[in-house]
């Protein structure tokens, strides 16, 4: 499923696959290396930093030729002379690259995921899995596309067949947002990996307070990382551990308090693997000492 600038639906027709592509976004330039095209990947804007990527994705990272996290202005891309784009619904606007309908008069394809759309529905396993389809029908890399997506469809499956009948732990997903908490709520992808290794996500407004964190007393957080404060991580989980408003909950008290990074649960692509097995971990860490995993 592809989308133009306004938001609707189109179709695009790729005779032959890409050979010189602009990935904007860890998701998007991940997924191509993964699917064996990182040869095809002329730049590759928004990776914070090489270790962000999977170790045997870097060798090719560090082949592409202009890799930056700042947006490359539309004479950069131009000069690049590419023949698809790939980037988020953000991407495609005037104030950044310019719209779809400007890429199109100039003969250059462009793709976007539904799940950077803002809508409930993209938001979810099964998106990130068509998302992967998607291009591995674009690269003709069917294929390896299919071997990603079935590895989170077996983590799923595992967790699910040995969890059966037990009880959900209630979960916070939230984000540090200066003295309150951006909440992970129930129609975003974080919640989705969590409902689907029987988590029981606890949803609250978009944003709540260090009480509401207290009343909900979760047996599990998950705290969200942002690419800017990746490196934080371990602070961030300190500070969390170590604040006196969170003493008395279930989660600081058991130490069932976890870090995921941004890029593990937000368009997260073939990382949507990553997130899956992180939160499984953390809900049901039984399953993983008893087959060393």
């Amino acid at each position: 499923m592809n989308y133009d600038s306004a938001g609707s639906e189109i179709t695009e027709v790729f005779t032959h696959p890409p050979e010189r592509v602009v990935a904007i976004w860890q998701n998007d330039v991940e997924t191509i290396i993964a699917l064996g095209a990182g040869d095809t990947l002329v730049a590759a804007v928004g990776v914070p930093y090489v270790e962000c990527l999977l170790p045997e994705y870097r060798e090719a990272y560090e082949k592409i030729p202009l890799r930056q996290m700042v947006m490359p202005s539309v004479e950069e891309i131009l000069m690049l002379k590419p023949d698809l784009i790939i980037g988020w619904y953000s991407t495609f606007s005037e104030h950044v690259t310019k719209s779809t309908s400007f890429w199109h008069e100039r003969g250059i394809h462009t793709y976007m995921p539904a799940s950077s759309m803002g809508r409930p529905s993209g938001n979810t396993v099964e998106g990130e899995c068509e998302y992967i389809r998607d291009l591995g029908r674009i690269f003709e890399r069917e294929e390896r596309a299919e071997k990603l997506v079935c590895q989170m469809q077996e983590e799923i499956r595992y967790v699910q067949e040995n969890t059966r009948g037990k009880e959900r732990p209630r979960t916070l997903i939230i984000e540090r947002m200066g003295n309150q908490f951006m909440s992970y709520g129930k129609d975003t992808l974080a919640a989705d990996i969590l409902r689907h290794v029987n988590g029981e996500p606890l949803s609250y407004e978009r944003y709540i307070g260090f009480e509401q964190v207290v009343d909900a007393n979760p047996e599990v957080v998950f705290l969200i990382v942002s690419e800017d404060r990746y490196r934080e991580a371990e602070t961030i989980k300190t500070e969390f551990m170590d604040d006196p408003a969170f003493q008395d909950i279930q989660a600081v008290q058991n130490n069932r308090v976890y870090v995921l990074p941004l890029y593990m649960v937000y368009a997260s692509a073939t990382r949507t693997y990553d997130g899956i097995h992180a939160m499984a971990h953390g809900l049901h860490p039984e399953l993983y000492e008893e087959v060393g995993k």
